[in-house]
């Protein structure tokens, strides 16, 4: 969330959009898997928000390869 703050701040408004979206699904399968049992359902969550994660980094460098300092 901070780094959707920081891509806020610098302009990049629609970035830090895609940036949330990506975020959420992953708080969702947190509270849906990890917090139940974390050693139980660990190879679930990770399968479910690893995608997640990985699409959220890509946002966040084409953000900042988009962005002109």
């Amino acid at each position: 969330l901070g780094v959707a703050a920081y891509l806020y701040s610098i302009g990049e408004t629609t970035y830090a959009n895609i940036l949330i979206a990506l975020i959420l699904p992953q708080i969702f399968f947190q509270n849906k898997y990890l917090l139940k049992d974390p050693i139980k359902y660990d190879v679930n969550y990770q399968a479910a928000s690893q995608p997640f994660l990985v699409f959220g980094i890509l946002d966040t460098a084409l953000a900042m390869g988009h962005h002109q300092f």
